[in-house]
């Protein structure tokens, strides 16, 4: 046998060790999704190598799906980068210049820019204030300028049977879905009566109403209230899938840019954003930020490969993606993979069920990935049963 056959046998010989597994792999992972495919469904599903590229799973990975949450990977992620992980919200009261003790003469004013951690008990601390300075009566209105975000409370193509958030610059994160989007001033009004009441109970007496205005040059700042970390609001906003969060952060992105908070420029911004991962020509469809809207249109290839941008441009697994539920141990992914280092987003709606995110296989390899389910009559549990189970054939034989 010569020496060059024998190169070229050992050559074959390796060439099959390496491709055998592959093939089998590859139709493992195919047994799976179409076999296990929930009944009417439509599948599309991409898992890629972070640190190679390498693609591992595709099917109909650049068709186009209804995203559900998964809408708050984008959202999200453009507020990281538009705001600052360590950017914060200001709620300010501003007061009449002069003494205001023991009778404040003139308006309250509070202004916000859409803080959707703003409670009640935030105010009950803030508003001590009041008593330690010695005002006993307020002569004049409870003032709430909410100026810096348009009157549109509901996104666009929500469903009407849904408990939708409403959006404000002034909102309380206590009852955010109990109002018409007809009523442009009824979230603004819910704020200023529980601002009224915590005075009340505090002992102090307000002679005049609720309105809504604007705060003028004649006013000074009394209590500036701020918020945590925007890092830790998307973190709420994608571990707990909140829509609230989602609607306000990226409201608070199109004030930032543009100078107004209104839909068009949040979506503007977000929608700008998306093209320069992807191209001027890319087929989506973005509508709202939180993924309520059923308008709303995203490929599986294009929210894995957002993650894996994510993972590289903000700090890995410490950045970004950190704000993603963990596997088995909280938000949406409480009860799911327990077994698995895996941070991953989730989207529900009717006869829709998605998951994205990021996992660290069986032999220590980082995968993205996304299966977007779409159009099933089984229940909901089936389909994540079938996400689950693609998701550990790939950790195990990854």
């Amino acid at each position: 046998m010569s020496k060059a056959y024998t190169r070229s046998l050992i050559k074959y010989i390796t060439v099959i060790f390496i491709l055998v597994p592959l093939v089998l792999f590859s139709e493992g992972v195919y047994s799976v999704i179409t076999s296990k495919m929930p009944q009417s469904a439509y599948v599309g599903a991409y898992f890629v190598d972070v640190d190679s590229g390498k693609v591992v799973v595709q099917y109909n990975e650049s068709n186009l799906f209804v995203p559900a949450s998964l809408t708050k990977i984008m959202s999200t992620l453009v507020a990281w980068e538009v705001l600052g992980p360590e950017f914060t919200y200001t709620t300010t009261i501003y007061v009449p210049r002069g003494n205001i003790s023991p009778t404040l003469k003139g308006n309250v004013v509070i202004k916000g820019n859409g803080d959707p951690s703003m409670s009640v008990d935030i105010l009950k601390e803030n508003l001590k204030r009041f008593v330690l300075d010695g005002v006993k009566e307020i002569d004049g209105n409870i003032v709430i300028d909410n100026s810096f975000f348009s009157n549109e409370r509901w996104g666009i193509g929500w469903e009407w049977d849904y408990k939708n958030p409403s959006i404000d610059a002034l909102i309380l994160k206590e009852n955010t879905n109990t109002f018409s989007p007809y009523d442009a001033n009824a979230v603004a009004m819910n704020f200023g009566n529980n601002f009224k009441k915590v005075l009340n109970d505090y002992g102090i007496r307000v002679t005049g109403n609720v309105a809504v205005g604007k705060v003028s040059s004649s006013y000074r700042e009394y209590i500036v209230m701020k918020s945590v970390p925007l890092k830790n609001l998307i973190s709420v906003a994608n571990k707990y899938s909140s829509n609230s969060y989602a609607e306000q952060i990226l409201r608070t992105v199109g004030l930032r840019v543009y100078g107004f908070g209104s839909i068009y420029n949040s979506q503007k911004v977000l929608n700008d954003f998306v093209k320069r991962l992807f191209g001027e020509y890319y087929p989506f469809k973005l509508n709202d930020a939180c993924g309520l809207s059923t308008y709303n249109l995203l490929t599986p290839y294009m929210l894995a490969q957002t993650l894996v941008y994510a993972y590289k441009n903000h700090n890995g697994f410490n950045g970004f993606i950190s704000t993603l539920a963990t596997a088995g141990k909280e938000g949406t992914m409480e009860g799911r993979l327990k077994d698995i280092t895996a941070y991953a987003k989730t989207g529900t709606l009717q006869k829709v069920s998605n998951i994205a995110g990021i996992m660290i296989t069986k032999t220590g390899k980082r995968v993205a990935f996304c299966i977007m389910v779409n159009n099933f009559i089984t229940p909901t549990y089936v389909v994540t049963a079938y996400h689950d189970e693609i998701i550990r054939y790939v950790w195990n034989n990854y």
